[in-house]
Parts: C-alpha cells; structure tokens; sequence
C-alpha cells in the first residue's frame, strides 16, 4: 500500500479547523468558504484512523515474520515487503509527530 496515498486520504478527510483536542468533537455545521457544511470526520478521527493503519500494518508484519521463521509461510517476498511498509508507515508517523511537536514548540514559544 502506497503510504503517501495514505497521507492524502487522511488528510483530505480532515476538516480545517476541527482540531480541538480533548475537549470532544467539533461542531459538524462549520462552514467552508464557497457555502455549505464541511463535510467529513474531525482531524482527532482522521488521525486516530491513520495510526489505526499503521498499527494494522505493524501487527501484520509481525505476524508474518512469526510465520516464516516457523515454517508457517515460504513467501519471503510477502514478507520483506511487509516489514518495509510497516518500517515506512512508522517513519511516516515519526516524521509526522515530530513536525507536530515543532509546531507546538513554535506557538508556545510566541508571546502575546
């Protein structure tokens, strides 16, 4: 599975302006410019599903990895690329938390 799609379908869901964390969901009657209801999930459900994704992804490379050395599976191919997709996924989602923290470093380092 190609994860840059991955990336795209996730945040394509994501409505803009809906990230209010721990406080519950937003409201679902923001409107966008250009008239109408954003449609969509929240970005708290837009990731939630994206590291539901990458974990499916781990468990699945782990399970594999488990059957080839038991003799359960002869398809090394399978395997190598499930271990890189998951390896790629969590570098991603790395990537991802890291350029998230820098952000909030950079907002709560701004004076008002």
């Amino acid at each position: 599975m190609d994860i840059s799609a991955t990336y795209r379908a996730a945040m394509s869901s994501a409505i803009p302006g809906t990230f209010v964390p721990d406080i519950g969901a937003a409201p679902k009657t923001d409107v966008i410019p250009g008239g109408g209801e954003a449609p969509g999930a929240s970005f708290k459900d837009t990731v939630k599903s994206f590291l539901d994704d990458v974990n499916t992804k781990v468990t699945q490379s782990d399970q594999l990895s488990r059957d080839l050395a038991t003799g359960r599976t002869n398809d090394v191919g399978k395997v190598v690329t499930s271990v890189e997709e998951a390896s790629l996924a969590m570098q991603f989602t790395l990537a991802i938390r890291n350029k998230l923290l820098e952000a909030y470093t950079t907002v709560s380092q701004m004076q008002m």
